[in-house]
């Protein structure tokens, strides 16, 4: 091949490389979203579909008790309550959803059924059996309920209490606290009166009877007409709204908001706000963007609610719809009253009264809010919208203070009273985490890897023809300048010779 040749053929190699892989390294994320889409769908013939069905990430629910350690100190002078947490007992939360409904485009409508199984692995030395003195939630709930009644009809509740021997401190197992209850007389009259509409057959328990139960109708995006709301909650419990909240801009309040928690729509950025709805929340709540970590060396974005979310209502009216029965009587920050949703007393806060509440706060000993202990947070992977680590803390509490003229209550101190917290968690564990780095990154190292090798190949022709056009450049441009000139120069014209012979020779 001649050497000119030979320079145009690596010039035109070199380029076709550098400019084809520039492009392939550009276009690629397009491509992978693209399959990553078509992915996360939710469809029953999808590979994602069964990890839909029952999350293949283990959840758990830990549950530290407030154990009182003054219970008649409280009761009879007053006292400011001294607390002693215990915990964790530690449980696995198993999800299964079922009846699924795909009749309207674009949803899919769900029941989830959630059980609670006690682990003793993971609850260290703690069991089920554990006594805890704990507040009477059922007696302060009912005192709270009468509490603006006709004092004849306090005076016959008081009467109840006498008879039922109910006392405002009460010493439980653990297990009876929480899920399987346990027997109480009083409950059981009530609703021989008024009906047994949670189906608690006289038994009393924070949890009971939720266990192995499902938790009303969801419908959710499932990402086939676009993945900018994917797995986004449509309704629940056959509605779009919340119908518990009616203070001001209650519109607000009630709005159904996000995804349940555990998946998010692809390609988040660190402006992205994830939200999310829990029917346990009786709300919507939203994370916002704090910093950059891995996660098994996976690079993921974590989200935490801004501190305005459970603001003060006075400081963030946003937050004044959730003030019951009225804008006069707000909680703190931190806290949010359940009685809307679950027809009880009760109070939802960040556990320990973390950023919430510093009077509250103050009334109790035993308390210690930390960030690294009390915050929730959600780490995710942001291409895809995994959360690969997830922690929702809250803690449950109950206002306690001098209800009517209910002898029963007629010493003790206003506080919002502790009950338990708990922190319910997600974790992709080593073996997960290398499978979501071997689909999300491995593609980008390997076409960076094959396109990035190829460049340099590309650029390295460009650089040796570049030099081999330089090396041949005086030979070709010698010769074009002796073949221009040369038979010019060297021609030469020759005359004849002729001899004569002149008129005096001819004489001679």
């Amino acid at each position: 091949m001649l050497p000119l040749t030979q320079v145009k053929v690596m010039t035109g190699v070199g380029a076709t490389l550098v400019v084809l892989c520039s492009i392939f390294i550009g276009v690629f994320p397009l491509i992978f979203n693209t399959i990553v889409d078509k992915m996360l769908v939710i469809r029953e013939d999808s590979d994602t579909f069964e990890a839909f069905v029952t999350p293949p990430i283990p959840i758990y629910m830990q549950f530290w008790l407030f154990n009182v350690t003054n219970p008649e100190e409280i009761r009879f002078n007053g006292a400011k309550p001294v607390l002693e947490q215990v915990g964790p007992y530690t449980y696995e939360e198993v999800r299964v959803k079922y009846a699924f409904d795909w009749s309207k485009e674009g949803t899919v409508s769900y029941l989830q059924n959630k059980s609670y199984i006690f682990s003793p692995e993971l609850s260290g030395e703690r069991r089920e059996s554990d006594l805890i003195t704990s507040i009477n939630v059922l007696m302060v709930s009912l005192a709270a309920q009468a509490s603006t009644l006709h004092p004849v009809l306090l005076l016959l509740l008081e009467l109840a209490f006498l008879r039922f021997s109910e006392k405002l401190f009460i010493r439980k197992p653990v297990g009876d606290l929480l899920f399987k209850g346990y027997p109480q007389p009083l409950l059981a009259e009530v609703t021989k009166i008024f009906g047994d509409p949670m189906g608690n057959n006289g038994r009393f328990g924070i949890f009971y009877p939720v266990n192995n139960t499902d938790d009303k109708v969801y419908e959710v995006k499932t990402g086939s007409d676009g993945m900018g709301d994917f797995m986004n909650i449509q309704s629940w419990n056959g509605s779009s709204t919340l119908h518990y909240w009616k203070g001001e801009g209650a519109q607000y309040c009630n709005m159904i908001n996000g995804t349940d928690g555990s998946q998010y729509p692809p390609r988040l950025t660190r402006d992205s706000v994830l939200r999310i709805y829990t029917s346990e929340l009786c709300r919507s709540l939203y994370l916002t963007y704090e910093k950059d970590l891995y996660h098994h060396g996976i690079p993921v974005y974590r989200y935490v609610p801004p501190r305005e979310v459970l603001e003060d209502p006075e400081v963030n009216h946003d937050n004044l719809c959730y003030c019951v029965p009225d804008r006069d009587h707000c909680l703190g920050a931190g806290m949010l009253s359940l009685q809307p949703c679950l027809g009880l007393p009760l109070v939802l806060s960040t556990p320990h009264f973390y950023q919430g509440d510093e009077k509250e706060l103050a009334k109790l000993v035993g308390l210690n809010p930390t960030k690294s202990e009390h915050e929730t947070t959600i780490d995710v992977e942001p291409r895809t919208g995994v959360a690969m680590y997830a922690a929702k803390k809250m803690q449950l509490n109950i206002p306690l203070k001098r209800y009517g003229n209910l002898p029963s209550f007629k010493n003790v101190p206003e506080v919002i009273f502790p009950i338990l917290w708990v922190n319910e968690s997600a974790n992709v564990d080593a073996d997960m985490s290398q499978e979501v780095r071997n689909a999300v990154f491995v593609p980008f190292v390997v076409v960076d890897a094959i396109c990035g090798s190829l460049i340099a190949v590309g650029a390295l022709l460009l650089v040796l023809s570049g030099f081999r056009f330089l090396h041949i450049k005086p030979r070709y441009s010698f010769t074009a300048l002796h073949s221009n000139t040369a038979p010019e120069a060297c021609s030469v014209k020759v005359k004849p010779l002729v001899i004569t012979r002149s008129a005096e020779q001819d004489k001679l």
